[in-house]
């Protein structure tokens, strides 16, 4: 396809945008910028009953904070374009002249059937062990009094309709299966399946990159585009997003929820894009880890795979980790923490950065600096089943007594504390790790903390005694 590349993101605001929606925007946006293209932000608002009016402040937030800023479309305020408006309560003109322009070549027309009629016939399809396809031999055959109120069907011809999807190949459906399908609803809004059609010939959209939840709708589709005479796009249905177990669809559970949700957590909007980026696409290397340059630059539809990608909670924080340790300064990973810190921590700022430095490591997400800060700043609770695990409480005391004299006179560097609890575990005969294990425990009520002889030093010589004789 010749035609300059346009792209559009078309989510309905029936709720929250979520993280499978911003993988399809990514990957949108992604082919467009790769192709010099143009990337449109579109809100598809045609279910009335289903609308949810902040949704659409938290699709364009959610689109702002991630990075994928529309060139043309709906956003704080509407951007330049010659295609507007670009929401398509705002468009309904358009819907009814082409649904007018059907009507009068008689490939649609005004249905009187009324929904109880047509439970009635699926009904009596089940019953017949059949399946249930509205036609327009179905229509009551005496003309209507006024039409108003009645919903539009397509009136779908004889044959079959065959498109091709860019990753996945032909496909061919009989219209034999295909209901005369309703395109203008009994409310004058139109379905999806319209609407979606009449913009994107009106926007000059060249390619339809969405998920593949909608590749059973793509006849339908592409047949709309035969009757009304359009150019067909070029449609790239994406491979579904599955739970951590790689059986079902990803759900809420497992982390398709609200976009904004994730930045609350304290995750980097360019982790979250280089890890959605991998679900479904790869460039064919074992990289893993891209800047939004080298996404951009690499992207190529031919790279989406068929396949369902797994997401996996934690590989999105090991990239997130990534991000923290090796794109940001401890100046900006300061920032990005304080927000989830006591203010206290923060009046001795080189105690602080002496703490970061070592942590830094096992920061994982924002929200998570504080648990693994805290030994540092707080006496911890020990709980005596932890500390007890490998030795009883008499043994331990009798030990801490020995650690107390062998420390006291001491350096406190680390060389120094290392030497010195080396040889004192030699002294008394027992394993280092043992040892070691109960003064980690000991000093931070946890078994998981930076290397023990580092705790001592940033701890200081006092509180590391204080904390020990308090067990």
């Amino acid at each position: 396809m010749n035609n300059p590349v346009r792209v559009r993101f078309a989510p309905s605001p029936t709720g929250f945008l979520h993280i499978g929606g911003i993988r399809t925007a990514l990957f949108n946006y992604l082919f467009a910028k790769a192709n010099s293209g143009q990337f449109i932000l579109r809100l598809e608002d045609t279910d009335r009953e289903r609308f949810v009016e902040e949704g659409v402040e938290q699709i364009i937030k959610s689109l702002d904070w991630i990075g994928l800023h529309p060139d043309e479309g709906v956003w704080y305020e509407q951007k330049p374009g010659e295609h507007g408006p670009y929401i398509q309560s705002q468009r309904l003109n358009h819907y009814k002249d082409y649904a007018q322009k059907l009507i009068d070549k008689g490939l649609a027309y005004y249905s009187q059937t009324i929904p109880e009629k047509i439970e009635s016939l699926k009904a009596e399809a089940i019953n017949e062990r059949r399946p249930f396809v509205y036609k327009h031999s179905m229509e009551p055959t005496e003309a209507p009094a006024s039409t108003r109120g009645m919903p539009i069907r397509l009136k779908v011809p004889d044959g079959k309709t065959m498109w091709k999807d860019e990753v996945r190949g032909e496909f061919e459906s009989n219209h034999e299966i295909i209901d005369d399908f309703i395109i203008v609803k009994a409310d004058g809004f139109p379905t999806y399946n319209f609407a979606n059609v009449v913009d994107d010939h009106l926007m000059n959209i060249s390619h339809v990159i969405r998920g593949d939840e909608f590749i059973s709708s793509t006849a339908k589709h592409a047949l709309l585009y035969d009757l009304l005479e359009f150019d067909r796009p070029a449609w790239v249905h994406l491979p579904s997003i599955l739970g951590p177990d790689g059986k079902k669809k990803l759900s809420k559970r497992d982390g398709d929820v609200n976009v904004l949700e994730y930045k609350a957590k304290g995750y980097l909007p360019e982790a979250i894009l280089n890890f959605l980026a991998l679900l479904g696409w790869n460039d064919g290397t074992t990289q893993e880890v891209f800047s939004p340059e080298e996404l951009i630059n690499k992207f190529n539809i031919g790279r989406v795979q068929k396949s369902p990608a797994v997401f996996d909670v934690n590989r999105l924080d090991w990239m997130n980790g990534e991000y923290i340790r090796n794109k940001l300064s401890d100046e900006e990973l300061i920032e990005h923490i304080k927000p989830y810190l006591p203010e206290a921590w923060l009046e001795n700022m080189n105690y602080f950065k002496t703490v970061l430095a070592l942590d830094k490591e096992r920061i994982k997400r924002f929200d998570e600096a504080k648990y693994i800060m805290e030994i540092f700043f707080e006496t911890p609770n020990v709980d005596k089943a932890l500390l007890c695990k490998k030795d009883d409480i008499d043994t331990i005391k009798s030990w801490v007594s020995e650690v107390v004299k062998a420390i006291e006179p001491i350096d406190f560097e680390h060389d120094q504390v290392e030497k010195a609890l080396r040889e004192l575990a030699e002294k008394l005969d027992v394993q280092s790790g043992r040892l070691f294990y109960t003064l980690r425990v000991g000093l931070t009520g946890r078994t998981e903390a930076p290397g023990l002889f580092d705790i001592f030093v940033t701890l200081g010589k006092a509180e590391s005694l204080k904390r020990l004789q308090s067990l």
